[in-house]
């Protein structure tokens, strides 16, 4: 091709056409850079098909993340249902004069939630290294990204929020029982499979020390308020799990 192009131009010089081939000079040149101008178009298609592909699963890898985010939700509602129905039945019992347990039981078993304390680690390192990249600017898709700053915003503080105020209390309240009850007694309902009904002891103590009953007044308020709230987060989860399984199919 280049052999043809230089012949046409010896030509016309051999020729003495100046004027044409000038012209032809200038079309050749033209026609050199449209081709950069397109070869450089298509490698800039290409780069940004490879990046959106990147982006692609980045997005996957959030989806990832929130369903991790999503069980530990779940399980940690499940340990706040446990202890604010426990709030409901122990706390009026020790409130009262007399005191009276009707199913001995499951009266240590629900004072024995109260020291559950559940911790929660978000599976947030996708987000955060779009975050921090500026990457989330890159995003097309801005319905996708509000849903998830709204999501990742609000669970940040509310973890926060339940790690400081909520989880303290309770081990308080665990380090209380071991100080309260002998490691004999303790042992026949926790930990084991068959839990079996302590000592009179391990009651009377429980009514008689008077750091009890507000710690576990705390702890009912706090279970029924975080319940809730983490309610809230897990809509939240299961909301952009559906948006992410419908809108971006795996690569």
């Amino acid at each position: 091709m280049i052999k043809f192009f230089r012949k046409i131009r010896q030509n016309l010089l051999s020729e003495g056409k100046t004027a044409k081939y000038f012209k032809y000079a200038m079309g050749e040149i033209i026609l050199v850079v449209i081709g950069i101008l397109i070869a450089l178009q298509i490698n800039n298609w290409n780069e940004e098909k490879k990046y959106q592909k990147q982006l692609h699963i980045k997005v996957h890898s959030i989806l990832g993340d929130i369903r991790e985010d999503a069980l530990q939700i779940k399980a940690l509602l499940k340990d706040l249902e446990k202890q604010h129905s426990a709030a409901d039945h122990i706390i009026p019992i020790m409130e009262s004069e007399q005191k009276a347990i009707v199913d001995s039981l499951k009266f240590i078993l629900d004072f024995n939630s109260f020291t559950t304390t559940p911790i929660l680690s978000q599976q947030n390192n996708t987000w955060d290294y779009l975050s921090a990249n500026g990457i989330l600017s890159e995003l097309e898709d801005q319905e996708l990204v509000n849903l998830l700053m709204n999501y990742y915003n609000y669970f940040d503080e509310l973890t926060i929020n339940f790690n400081n105020s909520a989880n303290p209390v309770r081990l308080e309240l665990r380090e209380l029982k071991y100080e309260l009850f002998t490691n004999t007694e303790h042992r026949k309902f926790f930990p084991t499979k068959k839990p079996s009904v302590p000592s009179k002891a391990v009651y009377e103590s429980i009514f008689n020390d008077i750091r009890i009953l507000p710690l576990c007044r705390y702890i009912g308020s706090t279970a029924a308020y975080f319940e809730g709230r983490f309610k809230d987060v897990d809509q939240k989860a299961e909301k952009i799990i559906y948006y992410l399984e419908t809108n971006y199919q795996p690569i």
